[in-house]
This record gives structure tokens, sequence and C-alpha cells, in this order.
């Protein structure tokens, strides 16, 4: 189209008024639906509805090319209803793709009269439409890709919540026509690359890719990933895909590209081939969830669609409506453009039968659902049905071991046989595929957890919840819980010997717990002795002999490096020994064995230091009470000749009683034992103040001398 001058000022520009409504079905006098409405229903509207999607007369990949394509007849009656620009007056799109823009421009040239449109450029038409179809012709560098910065541009005017306010969508549209019409100028080969523009919409469309991007490293920190087996194009082989699954809150238009060309996410290292997307808040609207494929990947989602529309029928009890359904090349009857006679109104969109595309019904005529399908319920199943599950049997067969009965020591311990039909070329079996895949080691991990049952990719456990590793033909998936066994070869002896070695470890473990069991209430016991003996009301404590906790910590000890002793765990066979190695870090046996004789050592040492500290203060008790009584004692000695000199003694006393004549009076008698009796208490006064002091002078440089 080079040569075209956008009319972005002239009168018929200025008096249209442009809405964005992705649930508009009717166009009224002077206005066109772009992607929206029914092309096929001309009768029923007074204005035009331009949309490919069902559209019946053929086969087109966008809506610019169903203007292009379009036959005399068609256009006859679409001048009839819009004989030039002038008559149009409004116009009604479901997004701002380079579809929806080139479509328009392209309508309005073919409104002009005969002989005054520009000549057509069909390697954009081409291109806008292989964007359409969801093929994308650009490589991995998206700032080069026409199709990327328009989307991007043009989501940037989407609002994050339904307004019914209209007024952005005439900036939204006319800037990215601008930018449309600017490429289309500059590079008459859109696949060559988009060199830097100088305008201001080309700024804008840069910014809003950095901001794309940003929103898709945080949409895949939440996202859900795995792999899954595709069906390719001839329905007979299948290709395994790396699958991205993201709630999305907010509209983006760069995000299937930048998942599609991730190379360093993906497991394939070839991008997401399958991209699943919810969006809540658009429930009922028909974009609420959607899976799509790459197309360049040559995939397709029959298998899916059908598992769907069954599960719908089912939904509905037998009541799904159907008086007027919606044209699709899935239900078509062969050789004719009727639909058959089960064709719903609303039904799963097919992708005009290309199956690239699976995208819930729309609305009904009376505003309900068309579906009765739940998104983690139904649609995440119906996937892992579809593309994981199905391809289980007969390949990957459970394999019972009686001896194991479903579980030995605690853990439970599962095996996985890979069986091969006689004659069969193992390089055309799908799970052969798959068995390297973290999803297909994900689901070994989840057999052999009793708490989970995987019904859909959601139900998987986390990669990092689980440890696998190829020991010859067998691979080991171990998790706390337990391990499963996969055996990609029939080799029986081998199994024995790796089932020998997860024995041992598992009867390990379990004597661990079974000693941790026997031993919690006696290690809390002791703990809260140690703790009572360190608060300031209580500092007796229960143990209160080193030789008695001496005896029970050994005892204790033994019995912890009896239920962790690793030498029943070694083997004469190399993979016997790196599996129990692996089991044994998986389920923290070393890290249980040093952890256990840590923490019994530590407490060995706290005790014993608490033991030494009450030791201690027992014996600066006696000390102190010794010290005391010593020094009363010195005090008395020192004292009794003062008294003897002071007071009548009892030989004295005896003198005056017998040889004395005449006698001492009552009266003398009676101030004697006065003066005794008081002088006895000088003296158990001087004792007691003497062995107070004793006692506090010991317990002071006592505490002192230790303290230094």
């Amino acid at each position: 189209m080079k040569g075209y001058t956008m009319p972005l000022h002239d009168n018929t520009w200025a008096h249209l008024v442009f809405e964005w409504d992705p649930q508009a079905r009717d166009a009224a006098a002077g206005t066109v639906l772009i992607g929206l409405g029914d092309s096929n229903d001309d009768r029923q509207s007074s204005g035009v509805a331009l949309n490919h999607k069902g559209y019946r007369q053929a086969q087109y990949g966008s809506v610019s090319e169903l203007i292009v394509r379009a036959d005399q007849q068609q256009w006859a009656r679409w001048r009839q209803k819009l004989p030039d620009p002038q008559h149009l007056q409004r116009v009604i799109i479901e997004d701002f793709s380079p579809d929806t823009c080139l479509a328009l421009l392209l309508f309005l040239q073919h409104l002009e009269p005969a002989g005054t449109a520009p000549p057509l450029s069909e390697p954009w038409l081409a291109y806008i439409s292989a964007w359409e179809s969801g093929i994308y012709l650009d490589g991995d560098t998206v700032e080069r890709s026409a199709a990327c910065l328009l989307s991007a541009l043009g989501h940037a005017y989407l609002p994050e919540h339904t307004s019914t306010n209209n007024s952005w969508v005439r900036e939204g549209l006319i800037n990215c026509l601008a930018l449309l019409a600017a490429m289309m100028e500059a590079n008459p080969q859109p696949t060559a690359g988009i060199e830097p523009l100088h305008t201001r919409q080309y700024s804008q469309a840069v910014a809003s890719l950095g901001y794309e991007r940003q929103l898709y490293r945080q949409v895949l920190q939440r996202a859900l990933t795995c792999q899954l087996l595709v069906d390719l194009a001839d329905g007979r082989r299948q290709t395994v895909v790396d699958a991205l699954f993201i709630n999305e809150a907010s509209p983006s238009g760069m995000l299937k590209i930048l998942a599609r060309t991730d190379r360093q996410h993906t497991w394939t290292r070839n991008g997401f081939g399958l991209l699943a997307i919810y969006r809540p808040q658009e429930a009922g609207s028909g974009n609420d969830m959607v899976v799509s494929l790459d197309p360049v990947q040559g995939t397709r989602l029959d298998a899916l669609w059908h598992r769907l529309e069954q599960r719908e029928n089912d939904a509905w009890h037998g009541l799904r409506p159907r008086e007027t359904p919606r044209f699709l090349e899935s239900y078509r009857l062969p050789g004719s453009h009727q639909l058959r006679p089960e064709a719903p109104t609303q039904p799963w969109y097919d992708d005009q039968g290309r199956h690239t595309l699976i995208a819930a019904p729309k609305r009904l005529p009376t505003g309900e659902p068309g579906t009765r399908l739940d998104w983690h319920n139904d649609i995440l199943p119906a996937v892992w049905e579809c593309y994981f599950s199905r391809y289980l049997p007969p390949a990957i067969v459970p394999f019972s071991v009686p001896a194991l009965a479903g579980r030995t020591g605690g853990k439970s311990i599962r095996v996985f046989r890979h069986h091969q039909a006689a004659l069969a070329d193992p390089s055309i079996d799908p799970m052969m595929r798959m068995i390297d895949t973290p999803t297909f080691h994900a689901w070994l991990a989840a057999n052999s957890n009793p708490a989970l049952v995987v019904k859909s990719p959601a139900d998987l456990p986390a990669a990092d919840s689980y440890h696998s590793a190829w020991y010859g033909d067998i691979l080991a998936v171990s998790h706390r819980h337990g391990v499963t066994l996969y055996c990609r070869q029939d080799d029986q002896a081998q199994l024995d010997i790796l089932l020998g070695a997860t024995v041992a470890v598992a009867d390990a473990s379990q004597a661990y717990d079974s000693f941790l069991t026997r031993s919690s209430q006696q290690l809390d016991d002791w703990l809260n002795d140690l703790l009572e003996s360190q608060q300031s009301g209580y500092r007796q404590g229960k143990i209160r002999h080193l030789s008695q906790w001496t005896e029970m910590i050994l005892h204790t000890k033994a019995q912890a490096l009896k239920a962790v002793n690793h030498s029943s765990l070694l083997g004469s066979d190399a993979l016997h020994n790196r599996l129990t190695e692996n089991l044994s870090c998986q389920w923290g046996l070393s890290e249980q064995r040093r952890a256990l004789i840590e923490q019994i050592d530590r407490l060995d040492e706290l005790m014993r230091q608490a033991i030494a500290k009450r030791q201690e203060k027992r014996q600066r008790v006696y000390g102190a009470l010794f010290s005391a009584l010593g020094l009363g004692v010195a005090a008395n000695h020192i004292w009794q000749p003062i008294k003897e000199i002071k007071t009548v003694n009892l030989y004295e006393w005896q003198l005056m009683m017998f040889k004395e004549n005449p006698g001492p009076s009552l009266e003398d008698m009676q101030a004697i034992a006065a003066d005794a009796a008081q002088y006895e208490i000088y003296t158990l006064v001087i004792l007691l103040v003497f062995g107070f002091i004793g006692f506090v002078l010991f317990w002071f440089f006592d505490v002192s001398a230790k303290e230094e």
C-alpha cells in the first residue's frame, strides 16, 4: 500500500464515532463491526459485520483477507448498506490488532469510487493474515516485528477494567493506524524487519514492548508449566511441547509471542508450544478460557476440542441450546455449507477447523454463559487427559512387589515398568519421548505420595520437592514421602538391587523416627529441667548429680547411634551405594544423624554446666556456713578471757559460797547472777555478729575470686 496517505484529519474521520465492544453482535445502520458479528447474516443487520471467523463461503485468515477476497456479490451487499465513506457513522472494534487496523483501511479504500484506491500491498496482507492465524514470522527480535510493535501499542490503550466511556478508543485507534501507515510506507516487505522510525507512535510502541516484557516475567513466576504430548497435523504422531498455564488479570498483546519465543524457561528450548489462558474477569465472553498452539510447530488440538464438547454436552444434561447454531467447521455437514443437527448455539471455537486455538463459547442470546465448564475442574483435567494420561497405558504399567505391600519403613515405594508391544519400534512410542521430562518425573513422584492424586497439571508436585536420578536403565524419583522406581528396560536383577537399597534406607529412616518418638518425651523433660534450673524462682532442678546424668546421656547416645547407624546401608554394588547415599540425603538421614548427635551433645554440655553450677552453689553455701562457724568460735575464744575478768566464774562462785564466812547475801548473789547473764548475752551477740561477718566475707571473696 505504498503511497497511501491516511486521512487522519479530514471530515470523514472527524465525524466518526469509535467504540470498543467485544460483545457487540448486531450492526446498526451506518455502523461497521470489525472482527465482530456474523458476516454471513446480511439480511438481519442494517450495518456491516466484517468477521472472517465462521465465514461459510471460504477460509480466510483475517478480516483484511475477507475484504480483499470478497466477490462482487458480497461487495454489492456491503455497498448497499454503505454506498460511500460519508455514510459511515460508527466503527465498533474488538481490539487494536494489526488486522483490525488494516481491515478498516482496506474497507474504506474499497468504498471509494472505482480507480481511486491505491494498489494493495500483498506482502503486508499475507503478513497480517498469518499473524491473525497465530503464525509469527519475525523471529526472536520482537522489537523489529511490525505486528508486535502494533499489538503492544494497541494494548497500551485497553482499559484495565470495563469502561463505558469510549473516548480513549479514538486516540488509540488513530495512533495505531498512523503507526501501521508509517511502517507500510517505510517497509514494503514486513518480514524484513522494521527499522527505527522517528515518530511518536513508534516510540510509544517500543516503550510498550518493554512494559510487556516486564509483565511477562511477572506472569511467568506465578504460572504453571509442564510438558505434554500434542498431536501433529497428521494425527498419527505426537511431539513433546512445553505448556504454559496462566491466570491473566490484565490484557497483554505480547504474552503469546513472548511465550512462544522463550528459549530460556522451556525444557524443549523451543518456546512454549501450548498456551492456556484463564481470564476470570471476562467470564462468559468467550475470551475467558483459551487454549492455543504455535501453528509453526504443526500441532493440533482436535482431541481437546472433542473432549470439551463432550464435557459440555454432559454438563447441560441434554438441555444444551441448539436453536441458532454458530457456524463452525467441525459441525459442518460434509460437502455443504449446512451444519449437523446436533450443532449447539454456542460451541467451543475450533479456529475454523484448524484446531490450533480452542476458545470458550460466547454468551447465549438470553445472556446466559454459553459454557458450564470450569477452568480448574474441567479444562485443566481435559488437557491432562488428552495430552498426557491417555498415553500412559499400556506403555507405563505398575509393577507389583508383594514384599513391599505398597509401603515399607514408613515410606511409600512404587515401581513402574515400560511395556513395549512385540515387534514395536521404541522410537514411535510417545512416552519414550516423555521419560526425561520434568512432567513425567513429577508424575512419578506423585505416585509415591499418598497425599497426591494427579488429575491436572495443577496437581503435580513442585520441582524442588523431589529428586530424580538415573541408575542405569532405572529412574529413581525420591521425595520425603517415598520413592518411585521406573524401569526403562526389563532388568530384574538391577531392580532387585535398587529395591534392596531403597528398603534399607527406608528401614533406617523408620528406626530414626521410632527413636525420636520414644525419646521425645525424655528429651522434653530434660529441656524443661534445664530451663527450670535457670529460672530465678526455681534453681534446684530434678537432675542433681553428675553421675546420674552421665549414665542417662550415655544410654541415649548409644540408642541414637544404633537408630541411624549407616553400616547396614553399605553394599557391594555401586548403584546400590549411589542410591543409598542419594536417598539418605533426600530423606535427611545423614543430616538427621548429625543434627541428633549435635543436639544431644549441646544438651549434655548445657546440663553439665547447670549441674556444675548447682554443685558450686551448694559448696559455696556450705563453705560460708563453716566460715561463719569458725569465725564465731574464734571470736568466742578471744572473748572468754575478757568475760572471765569481767564476771565471777564458776570457781570463784564456789569459793564465795563455801569459804567465805559469813556467806554472800541474797542481794549480792542476785547481782552476781544478773551480771553473768548480761555477759552471756554479750557472748551470744559476739558469736552471731562474727559468724555473719565470716559468712559475708567468705561469700564475697569466694565469688570475686571465681569471677577474676
